[in-house]
Parts: structure tokens; C-alpha cells; sequence
């Protein structure tokens, strides 16, 4: 984990390796953990099931789209659900963990699949919204399993699918528009 091992490339455009820095762990599983603090601060029961994908998903696309590390989505994901056991920030059901961690294995699958889209605003719109889509779909398989009761199922089940992928994809827009501006900025400052 000191960063030193052999970069493999899987595309021209899109390079990613198997080994991070500590600091760059440290920073994706923080992501993680501050998506988890604001929503537990800012949450403002507006009735929109999905609405915190707005940050969650922006922080999984920077955090994604930042690192060449390929489980960056993964360990953004882990920190998140860590972060739930710890005191004050509980979710209001025992599978808050479970949703939280499901979205990062996605993101980094799909940069994984399709690493020529990797860099494109409308692939990392798409992942925002595809990747927070798999909590409804996490709430409905345990709500099958458990008989567990999720408020966001009392208007049907399309309407928390729908939901949950348009602030997805609201979250990946800010998140790609801030990685490919930071990216544009850094791009200019080098040449001139």
C-alpha cells in the first residue's frame, strides 16, 4: 500500500493500478465517512426517498474519478458503511451498512468494463444515478428477506427507483463537472 507497485493500463485513456497511498486510502474512506455525516446532519426528511444521493454520489464520482486505484468506489463505499457504526450516525434501520457499501462495487465495475467512457459527463451522469439505484433495489431484496418496512415503498416501488436514480444522476453531474473542471484547471496550469 506505499504506491510503488506496477501501473496496469487498461486503456489508453483510463489508467489504473492495484496500489494506493495511505493518504489517498485515507482520503477515499473520509469520503466516505463525510457522506455519511451530512446526510445524518442534513437530513431534512423532505419526503423524497433518494434526495442525499445528491452529495453521496458526487462524492463517489470524485472520489472514482480522482484515484487510478481500481476498488476506489469500493473503499469510498466501505468507509461509508463503517461509518454507520459508529455513535450519532445510525440509520433508522439495522441495514444501513448494506446500502451504503452496494454502490461503490458498481462504479468500479463499470470503470472497470467500459474505461473509454471513463472521462465522459454522460457516463459518470449515468453511474451516479445507476450506482444510487442499487439502494432501493438493497432495501426491496431485504424487505423480500426480513419483512422489514421502508417508508420509501409507500407510494409503490417504481417511484423509489425512479427517485433514487434522478438524484443519483443530479450527484454525478456536480461530481463529474467538478473532477473534469479541476482536471481542465490543472491541464491549463501545466502548460502555461
Amino acid at each position: 500500500m506505499n504506491g510503488t507497485s506496477s501501473l496496469k493500463t487498461t486503456s489508453s485513456a483510463f489508467r489504473t493500478e492495484w496500489s494506493l497511498t495511505w493518504l489517498e486510502a485515507l482520503l477515499l474512506i473520509g469520503g466516505g465517512v463525510m457522506a455519511v455525516v451530512l446526510h445524518r446532519t442534513t437530513d431534512l426528511s423532505l419526503g423524497l426517498p433518494g434526495h442525499h444521493g445528491i452529495e453521496w454520489m458526487a462524492i463517489m464520482i470524485l472520489g472514482r474519478v480522482s484515484s487510478r486505484f481500481r476498488g476506489a468506489g469500493t473503499l469510498t463505499s466501505i468507509g461509508a458503511s463503517a461509518a454507520t457504526f459508529m455513535p450519532g450516525l445510525q440509520g433508522d434501520n439495522p441495514f444501513s451498512w448494506l446500502f451504503y457499501l452496494l454502490p461503490g462495487p458498481v462504479m468500479d465495475i463499470a470503470f472497470r468494463y467500459f474505461p473509454r467512457y471513463a472521462n465522459t459527463l454522460w457516463f459518470m451522469i449515468l453511474l451516479g444515478g445507476l450506482a444510487h439505484a442499487t439502494k432501493p433495489l438493497g432495501q426491496l431484496t431485504m424487505n423480500l428477506i426480513t419483512g422489514w418496512p421502508f417508508g420509501s415503498f409507500r407510494y409503490g416501488v417504481l417511484y423509489p427507483f425512479a427517485s433514487h436514480l434522478f438524484f443519483g444522476m443530479i450527484g454525478g453531474l456536480i461530481g463529474a463537472l467538478i473532477a473534469l473542471g479541476v482536471a481542465r484547471y490543472s491541464k491549463k496550469s501545466n502548460q502555461g
